[in-house]
């Protein structure tokens, strides 16, 4: 734990911060002695940031501490006390400290008094400053077993690559070659024992803790330049980054996504989520802030931990955009209910966006008592939200770019006034239940749109609407369009991909077995469209990105429902939805919205029940086609 101040040594803790001095070992004892001193953030002297995990809670492992109460330490001042720190940490002063001079760090178990909520709310808002003003970042993953062949090949490997971390590309088609040759895909038969080796050491590194921390997202996104230590293993940061992304990439194509040890790994995903942060702050995209913040949040719901649920929110305040009124404030007294409620609507009033109920779904896993309005940043959503590349990002413009513009105290807010138009009602749900999606498991399978169809023909009665489709060929495009949603807004579809003819992505998904056998019949087939260039390949590699494409965006449908409006729209829609619910499209929301009334209550009060893909709503059709005008909106009051 780190020292407690004293009565007298209490100080106004912002703009100051403690960093800690370890000494050199001495020739009497091999105890690791550091010194804790208080210094001014704006003009500290020179330091280095450690990114690492606590490990176990068991704080078991003592180390000598002398603390000064002043910015200038001095001899005389200091005072000396036992500190016992987790065994993990303990680990890492061993490595870092130096054998013949001091060397000065920030650590938060040893700068932060974890036992002052005061010192502690102040210094978490820090933490970015800290972070981004250290001379460079050490991330400590823990100690490793390898063979030095093995450190040496890697090492070797990445300094004869032509690394470009300031761009998305990984690698250059030499660099492949040299990675293929780490990991033993080189090799004619495949069977590199050495290589697979290597790729196994690899995926281990993806599998530490420290991936699945949600600090260490903040800690290596803000610094200015970093250096991984596993063991004896040392690498700069970002070619570190940019090895396991290559890797995996190489991994994935090779075997496919099944097999990838490297894709199945539980930090593949918050490593490519680092890299493209760290792409987007060094080139300065500052205008994609708010869907960052955002998207950190959804990735963290998923894929990153916290001890203390409240830093599922406070762990990513970096790559918050507010303005000094509505900026989030580290208060670990409050509640978690608080918390998650405070940072709701302040990501709502910053920007004039709903873009945060993007992340409202509760899981079943969900335990706190929270608005429906207000997301469970604690627990995974049920599946992926309707802007999945980038929440926050997206075509869909459902609202026409409209702002939210109600307002209401953050005092004991329960409720948010939201205002909008009711679009329709959903009348029919599709029993089908969506559920995860293998990825062997051929689409025609899964998705079943001959029984789709067949079931929206059973719901037809007559007088046939006017909104149903007259061919069954454009039937099928639309429903097939509803069930991937567009792609969810993704802006990495194939250039041939157009959805304004939606027979387009129909024709991709009947070739399906076509695009199979190909691939079966030969097992080296991407490789060889790749490297012939004909009318007919041509034809083929437009054919094969589009059926990856709609691979990847397919999960899109996972445990959501397939509906009908009583207007006769398509939607798809979590499994919570229910047949009378609400389709409203809002003001400040890129989506459509379903709500359900709240029995009991006054008329306009209900509760949010999930945001919606709605075939032919999702870029402002309704304003013109229905008359939609400021004189017949509506103010709903969600509960």
């Amino acid at each position: 734990m780190s020292p407690k101040p004293s009565e007298s040594e209490k100080v106004s803790f912002s703009p100051k911060f403690k960093l800690l001095r370890i000494l050199p070992p001495t020739t009497q004892s091999n105890e690791i002695i550091c010194e804790l001193s208080w210094e001014m953030l704006d003009d500290p002297q020179e330091y280095e940031a450690l990114s690492y995990t606590w490990g176990t809670t068991a704080q078991d492992q003592p180390i000598q501490i002398r603390t000064f109460l002043s910015q200038s330490p001095s001899p005389s001042q200091p005072k000396t006390d036992i500190f016992h720190v987790t065994k993990h940490l303990h680990a890492a002063l061993l490595h870092l400290r130096q054998s013949t001079a001091p060397r000065t760090v920030w650590i938060d178990q040893l700068c932060i008094d974890q036992h002052s909520l005061d010192e502690k709310n102040a210094q978490v808002k820090l933490m970015a400053r800290i972070y981004r003003s250290a001379k460079r970042t050490i991330v400590w993953l823990g100690e490793l077993n390898i063979q030095d062949t093995d450190r040496i090949d890697i090492v070797v490997a990445t300094e004869r690559m032509n690394f470009r971390p300031v761009e998305r590309e990984y690698s250059t088609l030499e660099d492949q070659v040299i990675l293929k040759d780490l990991i033993g895909f080189g090799a004619q038969d495949n069977t590199d024992d050495s290589g697979r080796r290597r790729r196994k050491i690899l995926a281990g590194l993806l599998n530490r803790s420290w991936f699945t921390r949600a600090w260490v997202y903040q800690e290596v996104v803000v610094a200015q330049r970093g250096v991984v230590l596993c063991g004896s293993l040392e690498m700069d940061m970002d070619i570190f980054i940019n090895l396991l992304d290559g890797v995996c990439d190489l991994d994935f194509q090779e075997v496919g996504e099944a097999a990838s040890i490297m894709y199945s790994s539980k930090g593949y995903k918050p490593m490519f989520a680092i890299r493209e942060a760290r792409f987007e702050s060094r080139n300065g995209l500052s205008s994609t802030k708010k869907s960052r913040w955002l998207s950190t949040l959804w990735q963290a719901m998923g894929n990153l931990d916290a001890t203390n649920p409240r830093d599922k929110v406070y762990a990513f305040l970096a790559f918050a955009d507010s303005t000094d009124e509505n900026r989030i404030s580290p208060s670990y007294g409050k509640s978690i209910k608080s918390v998650y409620t405070d940072a709701t609507v302040r990501s709502i009033y910053s920007v004039g966006s709903l873009d945060v109920l993007e992340l409202a779904i509760k899981s079943a896993e969900s335990s706190e008592d929270l608005p429906s309005w207000v997301p469970d940043f604690s627990k995974p959503l049920p599946s992926s939200p309707f802007m999945t590349h980038n929440v926050g990002s997206t075509e869909f413009h459902a609202s026409r770019d409209s702002q939210y513009a109600s307002r209401s105290s953050h005092t004991n807010l329960t409720t948010l006034t939201v205002r909008g138009h009711v679009l329709s009602t959903v009348a029919s749900i599709h029993p089908r239940d969506f559920h995860n999606h293998k990825p062997s498991q051929i689409l025609h399978d899964w998705i079943n749109l001959p029984d789709v169809t067949a079931w929206v023909h059973s719901q037809i009665q007559p007088p046939v609407h006017e909104n149903f489709p007259e061919s069954s060929l454009t039937l099928q495009s639309r429903i097939l369009r509803t069930l991937l949603a567009e792609g969810a807004g993704s802006d990495d579809k194939p250039d041939n991909l157009n959805y304004t003819d939606p027979e387009a992505i129909l024709d991709v998904y009947y070739k399906e077995p076509l695009i199979l056998e190909a691939r079966n019949n030969s097992p080296k087939f991407d490789r060889a469209i790749r490297k012939t260039d004909s009318p007919s390949t041509r034809s083929l590699k437009l054919q094969l990105s589009t059926y990856r494409w709609i691979q990847k965006i397919v999960k899109i449908i996972v445990n959501k429902k397939f509906s009908i409006s009583v207007d006769f729209n398509f939607g798809l829609a979590y499994e919570a939805v229910r047949e009378g619910d609400v389709i409203c499209i809002l003001q400040g929301s890129k989506t459509p919205t379903v709500l359900r009334r709240v029995c009991d209550a006054e008329a306009n009060h209900y509760r949010f029940v999930a945001r919606c893909f709605v075939d032919g709503c999702m870029r402002g059709e309704p304003y013109e086609e229905l008359g939609w005008t400021e004189e017949n909106i509506k103010t709903f009051v969600l509960n």
